[in-house]
């Protein structure tokens, strides 16, 4: 009995310590950018930066996770990388029925998005905030990004700010450089702080050590 508290404690103890510099590496390799984390981080270390924040969300995640594994299982289905299916986290706090400003559910869909991926949203029946639904149009969302950008990590900056601001970004740098993008002045603030976000996740949920995802569920 000791030793399985003296486990658990442990284990809790890891999960919200800041991610290693290999995890983060591994993680960002997971959304197909090669670069380092020292040339993507901007205006300092954002492990630093975001510590408030990556608490938060852990120990969220850590109330949430047999609802996650639900949203999590459809990525490892489809064959996206499960850094994306932490973006409810940043995005809703991993609450289906949160409202933003026009946006709504788990993945803060706006209506116009919403109905373009097939939810039904209408008085009394908004799909958004069907956890279930609203992450297969997520999935399709975000499969539908990575074969317009061609990079994992550009469809998650894409899914940030907009195809359009993406697009502009990329014309005015020239270059798709995750290194270049985020450093740009007119890279939106808010996109750039859930794109660090969701990496520290990722880095500790899916690539520390202690905790290693199988890439096939029917493995």
């Amino acid at each position: 009995m000791k030793k399985n508290i003296a486990a658990l404690l442990i284990a809790t103890t890891t999960l919200f310590c800041a991610p290693t510099q290999e995890a983060v590496v591994a993680s960002l390799q997971s959304i197909g950018c090669d670069e380092s984390f020292a040339k993507i981080s901007v205006r300092g270390d954002p492990i630093k930066n975001y510590a408030t924040d990556y608490k938060y969300h852990m120990k969220r995640y850590k109330n949430t996770q047999e609802e996650y594994k639900a949203v999590e299982k459809k990525f490892l289905e489809a064959e996206v990388p499960l850094f994306f299916s932490l973006i409810p986290y940043c995005e809703s706090n991993f609450k289906k029925n949160a409202k933003g400003y026009a946006t709504a559910g788990l993945w803060q869909f706006m209506a116009q998005s919403g109905r373009t991926y097939g939810l039904i949203i209408e008085k009394g029946n908004d799909q958004r905030t069907n956890a279930c639904l609203s992450t297969d149009a997520a999935i399709r969302y975000i499969k539908d990004l990575k074969k317009e950008f061609g990079s994992w990590y550009l469809a998650d900056f894409a899914y940030g700010m907009g195809e359009i601001k993406l697009k502009q970004l990329i014309r005015k740098n020239g270059s798709k450089k995750a290194s270049v993008l985020l450093k740009d002045s007119q890279f939106p603030n808010g996109t750039r702080s859930h794109f660090y976000k969701t990496l520290l996740l990722d880095a500790t949920i899916h690539h520390s050590n202690h905790n290693t995802i199988q890439k096939n569920p029917n493995e």
